[in-house]
């Protein structure tokens, strides 16, 4: 599931959204003045992209 966040909703559900991140594998694209500005998904998906493309992903 996508969900879609204006910029300042973000900023109340931060918390909520990383967890649905985390443990749902759920994106979500937050948007500023309706268009999109930039995604938050799960670092799993992000490390494999990383990998794929052949840019490793560094482990915090």
């Amino acid at each position: 599931m996508t969900e879609r966040m204006g910029i300042r909703a973000i900023r109340e559900h931060v918390g909520d959204r990383a967890n649905a991140a985390h443990y749902l594998g759920e994106h979500t694209i937050v948007e500023r003045n309706g268009r999109p500005f930039a995604v938050l998904v799960p670092y799993a998906w992000w490390e494999q992209r990383q990998n794929q493309e052949g840019q490793g992903a560094s482990t915090p």
